[in-house]
């Protein structure tokens, strides 16, 4: 699901770190990411973060192939530096047709659970006003040595995600993370149904 979730985003044009499925890339650039397409990476086990060498590449490779022989293997290049993870999801709803939730995420996020609902279309200066009121907007900002994040780019992905809850028959979608700071950002995981 994770494979046909980054060919949806890049179908509206929403960056995503780069990506190879079920295969070990030629040469790549390390450090990189490798994870099995399921649930709860994290807490099975089941993604393994800055790879820096072939060798250990192809050992965690074999290694998920074997514990996870149903489900997609991915590695991805590691996003570095100063980045803040975001969530973004997309949920239909019977009175509002979908609404978009956005808070701080990663595999905190159930337990921050710091994020506001958005009911589209949204004008860039209400949806600043919006991320205000989240516990943690200050990292989003800027704090201490931080620069804040791009809400430009924010605001771009967020209109993407009313495009494809438009255009597309899904019922929900979710990115994350999308690691973002003040001049890119990229989705490194998504699901949507």
């Amino acid at each position: 699901m994770l494979k046909e979730g980054f060919e949806l985003l890049k179908k509206y044009e929403i960056p995503i770190a780069d990506y190879w499925v079920n295969t070990i890339p030629e040469n790549p650039e390390f450090p990189l990411v490798i994870k099995a397409d399921i649930l709860h990476k994290t807490d099975a086990n089941a993604i393994k973060l800055n790879i820096k060498d072939k060798e250990t590449l192809v050992k965690y490779f074999e290694e998920f192939k074997e514990r996870f022989p149903n489900n997609d293997i991915i590695i991805q290049k590691q996003i570095e530096g100063n980045y803040l993870e975001i969530i973004i999801g997309a949920k239909r709803d019977p009175i509002f047709d979908y609404f978009i939730l956005i808070g701080i995420g990663g595999i905190f996020t159930e337990i921050i659970k710091d994020f506001i609902i958005i009911i589209p279309p949204i004008l860039k200066e209400k949806f600043i006003e919006l991320l205000k009121e989240l516990k943690l907007s200050n990292i989003l900002f800027g704090y201490r040595n931080l620069p804040p994040i791009n809400i430009d780019l924010l605001y771009d992905v967020i209109n993407k995600i009313s495009r494809i809850m438009e255009n597309e028959k899904i019922d929900e979608i979710e990115i994350n993370p999308l690691m973002i700071n003040d001049k890119e950002c990229f989705a490194v995981d998504v699901r949507f149904k």
